[in-house]
């Protein structure tokens, strides 16, 4: 029995949970966890802002220069995935047809596709909006 109780064992998310840990200092973030949480019909998903506290001694094994850089999805099992592909895991637990998207990474090129493509997008995080579009620059930061 681990020290947290056996539905938060260390590393792991809750049973039949996914943890995602986010970074809630980024509109951006915030926003594309809030739109997963929307969409989610599986009742697994379990939001955590890294900035939480409580995140480093639930996940002592993550470390925050990891976590910044992308989101990261731990499942009840303490298997981790990064980035994208944290994105297909979030798809492969839905159920029904919304599951289906998930197989897109079954596709020749694709995930190499969608990790490059998210990397790109995370660098820039700061400088988008809670939409992902490129926020304005004033004129003085010019």
């Amino acid at each position: 029995m681990a020290a947290n109780g056996p539905e938060r064992d260390v590393g792991k998310a809750a049973p039949g949970k996914l943890a995602l840990l986010y970074d809630g200092s980024c509109e951006m973030c915030t926003e594309g966890v809030e739109k997963a949480c929307r969409f989610d019909n599986s009742g697994s998903l379990e939001p955590i802002d890294l900035f939480d506290p409580a995140v480093h001694s639930r996940f002592p094994d993550l470390k925050m220069e990891n976590l910044v850089e992308e989101l990261h999805a731990v499942d009840d099992t303490g298997r981790v995935y990064r980035g994208a592909r944290a994105v297909n895991e979030i798809l492969r637990r839905q159920k029904g047809i919304r599951s289906l998207l998930a197989y897109l990474w079954y596709i020749p090129g694709y995930s190499r596709l969608a990790d490059r493509q998210y990397k790109r997008i995370a660098a820039s995080r700061y400088q988008r909006d809670a939409s992902g579009r490129m926020k304005e620059s004033s004129p003085a930061s010019r």
